[in-house]
């Protein structure tokens, strides 16, 4: 049976409660400073709170990923109101339960150290002013998958000390959920959970606990099955994944656009980072005897720092050794020798903890394989990563000739360093938020610049205005949380348009359509680009057709904002439907 080392005691508890300090914290200081007003962040405001009204998601409503999220957030919406307060606190409370399970399972697996860093590191990463954020997310799906995920961890390490159906259950049930969230989760979690089955039916020689495992994982099967029938039910399986979902592996924005999305920013098996730390290791194991050995570690180690801290500031050199961008590289490499490790002993229940934890951790994260950052989206991945990786660092610290107190000192050292290095880069990275003031709106305050604020107040004026005399307003190609904050609604089904969300030919030409048949009034089209698509204008350089279109039937009126606005300033313009005499 897997018996964790480290119980509960004055110790643990300490360290679970410095979590929560941790939490409140960061949720205070950041209060309200997060997400993006123009850039995703808006869907996740507006789905849910349309669903609420009672529409019917992909039908009714474009969305891009599985359902479970909009619908939660949508019931949530029913019962404490629609407010910005109710996601803020969604996410929030997600980012501290993903830090809790990842303490939980470091417990299990005999570190607590190994787990609370995990957790503190996820904790700082998840309240930066941006749309990468737990509160106020570019997607909901990923906070609740990271959420979904960690649990599911923790379910599987209990697993592996354990013959209760119950941990395989929950372990289902939690691979589900993960499912109906976001493929790339659920995907993971099934992954490593057939990989367990797998290796417990050869572990006791019994294909019938094959059996009774999958037996009690089909209650989430079965789940997934019955959502999946459903949406495939509304209009067709390739209306699901050809006109909604983006990341389908067959779907026009990954032939089109996939390769500049999926793009890393390079790889490099940093040779400079081993040999800082074998340095590190050699000084914290105590006295070392002084031979030719100890003087080429030593020479090894002075050679890796010179050429670190050469060639990059110090913060970046900070994080370049000890938080690596490809650490999940490291992690995947670490699974193969774990999983040899456990055949060779296969009656130890915490090297088959550590060999799926291993597993999970980079199947989870293998979309940020070689860019791993305390930022972005890497910050929904990398919680299980580090646990890992704390997992296989910290034994290399001690030796059997180490003092307690000198292993306390190696343990806190490599753990400042560590939380340094991501709170240096996460300052630095939320720099842009100094000169946030808090604006209040209808449905909640946000912390955005002044400017900002300003202009979106007038661009909300007018769809308001507009909408009490019964004339709709389309936003392009994007800012969906004007919809949400002016209490309007989108007129079609699509309501942003980024580079691949608009299928050339039957999606292109029913929007077209809708926009026609709900006679769309005035557009109001925004100076928002996407370069990072390799496309920067929309309806110039894709989505023509639809550009083309609006050209020959709606005439430019002038700018929403009264005042001038600087080229790098939001800023929107009002479109009018021309009259039908002027478009033949």
């Amino acid at each position: 049976m897997l018996t964790p080392e480290n119980g509960w005691n004055l110790t643990t508890r300490a360290a679970l409660f410095a979590l929560v300090v941790i939490w409140a914290v960061k949720l205070v200081s950041t209060w309200t400073a997060w997400g993006n007003l123009t850039v995703d962040s808006g869907h996740e405001m507006y789905v849910p709170s349309v669903l609420a009204e009672g529409k019917a998601l992909y039908k009714d409503v474009w969305f891009m990923y599985f359902p479970a999220a909009p619908y939660f957030n949508s019931y949530l919406f029913r019962l404490f109101g629609v407010h910005l307060n109710v996601l803020y606190l969604a996410g929030s409370f997600s980012a501290l339960g993903s830090a809790i399970f990842l303490f939980l399972t470091g417990m299990r697996l005999g570190s607590w150290l190994a787990g609370w860093m995990a957790g503190a590191v996820l904790l700082l990463e998840v309240f930066q002013p941006s749309l990468f954020c737990f509160p106020l997310p570019y997607s909901f799906s990923a906070v609740y998958g990271c959420l979904t995920a960690t649990c599911f961890l923790w379910m599987i390490v209990r697993l592996c000390g354990s013959n209760e159906k119950v941990w395989m259950f929950g372990a289902g049930i939690a691979a589900a959920a993960a499912m109906l969230l976001k493929l790339e989760f659920g995907a993971a979690c099934y992954a490593a959970l057939g990989v367990l089955i797998v290796v417990r039916g050869l572990r006791q020689q019994s294909w019938k606990i094959v059996l009774k495992d999958f037996v009690a994982i089909l209650p989430g099967l079965l789940l997934c099955t019955a959502v999946i029938g459903w949406m495939v039910s509304l209009r067709g399986a390739e209306f699901i994944t050809q006109e909604n979902f983006m990341s389908w592996p067959t779907s026009y924005f990954i032939k089109t656009y996939g390769k500049f999305w999926l793009e890393s920013t390079g790889f490099s098996l940093n040779a400079a980072l081993l040999g800082i730390w074998q340095g590190i290791v050699l000084a914290v194991r105590g006295k070392p005897e002084l031979n030719y050995r100890t003087v080429l570690r030593i020479a090894l180690f002075v050679l890796a720092a010179a050429q670190l801290f050469s060639s990059l500031a110090w913060r970046e050199a900070l994080l370049a050794m000890f938080f690596p961008r490809d650490m999940v590289l490291y992690i995947a490499i670490a699974t193969v020798a774990s999983w040899g490790y456990f055949f060779w002993h296969p009656e130890m229940d915490r090297s088959l903890a550590v060999a799926t934890s291993l597993s999970f951790s980079s199947l989870l994260a293998f979309r940020i394989l070689l860019n791993t950052v305390p930022s972005g989206y890497a910050i929904y991945y990398n919680g299980p990563v580090i646990l890992s990786l704390f997992l296989i660092v910290l034994p290399f610290l001690r030796s059997p000739e180490t003092s307690r107190r000198a292993l306390m000192r190696a343990d806190a050292l490599a753990c400042a360093l560590c939380l340094a290095a991501v709170v240096f880069y996460v300052q630095q990275e939320g720099s842009h938020s100094a000169d946030y003031a808090p604006w209040v709106t209808e449905r909640g305050t946000i912390r955005t610049w002044p400017d900002m604020a300003a202009h979106y107040q007038e661009a909300i004026d007018f769809m308001k205005e507009k909408n009490a005399l019964g004339q709709s307003v389309l936003s392009i190609p994007e800012d969906t949380s004007l919809y949400f904050l002016s209490k309007t609604h989108c007129p079609t089904r699509v309501y942003q348009f980024t580079p691949g969300v608009l299928v050339p030919g039957k999606m292109t030409d029913e929007l077209i359509s809708e926009i026609e048949r709900k006679h769309v009034r005035y557009l109001l089209w925004s100076n928002r680009i996407s370069p990072e698509y390799g496309v920067a204008r929309f309806g110039t350089d894709y989505d023509t057709r639809l550009g083309d279109y609006l050209r020959k039937n709606y005439r430019e009126v002038g700018p929403v904002i009264k005042e001038g606005v600087s080229a790098e300033d939001w800023t929107a313009f009002i479109w009018e439907r021309k009259a039908d005499s002027e478009t033949r």
